[in-house]
């Protein structure tokens, strides 16, 4: 069976970008528009024993688009789906804008189909 990452969702950050991401659930003051989001990487030890859960991140987007200070703020399994969560955020990539933004969070979520 292969894993497939299924959702994210977007607590903060309007998201739109060429994978299958939802869309924010709740837009604040300032939202990016993202041009590059990766999904995570199924955590193979995870996998085998069909564990799912969630990661939920916050962010900051500097003005140039890339993001940085990420921080997992909750997660359902700590230490199992973090590290992949971290990686896959590290890489996203938003339009340029005038200054940074900061506080976005979202929330990854991980689940076998």
């Amino acid at each position: 069976m292969k894993a497939k990452f299924l959702s994210l969702i977007a607590a903060v950050t309007m998201v739109s970008a060429p994978l299958a991401l939802a869309p924010a659930a709740h837009a604040t003051t300032t939202t990016r528009d993202a041009i590059n989001l990766v999904a995570p990487d199924y955590p193979r030890s995870a996998e085998r024993r069909g564990i799912e859960g969630s990661v939920q991140v916050r962010y900051d987007i500097a003005a140039d688009g890339s993001v940085e200070n990420i921080e997992v703020v909750e997660t359902t399994h700590p230490g199992i789906f973090d590290r992949a969560a971290l990686r896959a955020v590290e890489s996203w990539r938003y339009e340029a804008a005038a200054e940074r933004t900061e506080g976005h969070t979202f929330t990854l979520e991980f689940s076998l189909s």
